[in-house]
């Protein structure tokens, strides 16, 4: 059966495969991508279990990769991004797709400034990537955008200028990523740890020309009291992104949940592939 639909998630997977640190399940894990029916997810805090300079790997998303192929008969696929310092194997962003449902395209480093001023920006280099599915004979594509932004340690005075200063290097690389891809239809998604959607580097994003789809800022974050750190951004009056909306996969046992998971929820967005006939505004 043909997809109608292409389903993305995001996850900050907390400090995923860490030496010394937490033990997720790659049980758990599998289940989690697997009941979330998402053929292409955005990755954060991964870390690079493969020897230094060879092919970043993680040892846990190794065996979600085996284990989601067991269950479903399809190949599944990931590829973890180069931090600012490629030396650096800790907390990387990265990609997990079905490769039997979709294709990806090679990643695009976007071009920001990584110092402005007194500031260090995007410790979490950001990278582009294309992914195409089939639909009624033609290829249709989108082009994602994993985040992690800069955190709320330190101060959250001092992480707000930082997010602000790494939103205005990310809009100015937008048209950079539709030229390289030729294709308009851009999603930036992941962690932002923006603690409101009024932050100013929200807005700079949503002058830009995005839609914050978690602007009633959802908890994605169960942390804090509840934080809405986790959002989806599309590019405004595409119909592709027509019935779009953010999704957040809250479970009921939240001790259990970052036990074998992680102290994040996925979120979850659909892209339409289709034109449909039936609405005389398409």
């Amino acid at each position: 059966m043909p997809l109608t639909y292409l389903q993305i998630g995001s996850w900050n997977i907390e400090h995923l495969s860490k030496v010394g640190g937490r033990e997720e399940s790659a049980y758990a894990l599998t289940d989690h991508i697997e009941m979330a029916g998402i053929q292409i997810l955005a990755l954060q805090e991964v870390y690079d279990t493969s020897p230094p300079g060879g092919e970043r790997r993680n040892r846990d998303l190794n065996r979600v990769c085996e284990l989601l192929e067991e269950h479903s008969g399809e190949v599944w696929r990931y590829e973890l991004f180069p931090n600012r310092d490629p030396d650096d194997q800790s907390q990387l962003c990265g990609v997990l797709w079905n490769d039997s449902m979709v294709q990806k395209s090679e990643p695009y480093r976007l071009a920001v400034e990584h110092r402005v001023g007194d500031v260090n920006l995007w410790d979490r280099a950001p990278h582009a990537v294309k992914f195409s599915a089939q639909y009624g004979g033609d290829t249709k594509s989108v082009v994602v955008v994993p985040l992690h932004m800069k955190s709320n340690y330190g101060g959250s005075g001092t992480a707000k200028r930082i997010r602000h200063l790494e939103a205005v290097q990310l809009a100015s690389q937008l048209d950079a990523v539709r030229e390289h891809f030729v294709d308009p239809s851009l999603i930036l998604i992941g962690d932002t740890n923006v603690l409101d959607a009024h932050e100013r580097a929200i807005e700079v994003l949503e002058e830009s020309g995005l839609i914050d789809l978690n602007a009633p800022d959802t908890p994605t974050y169960p942390g804090y009291g509840g934080s809405p750190f986790d959002r989806a951004f599309v590019v405004a009056g595409r119909r592709e992104f027509k019935y779009t909306r953010q999704y957040v996969l809250q479970s009921a046992d939240m001790g259990l949940h970052d036990k074998y998971l992680s102290d994040h929820y996925m979120i979850k967005i659909t892209v339409k592939l289709y034109v449909d006939e039936s609405d005389p505004r398409e």
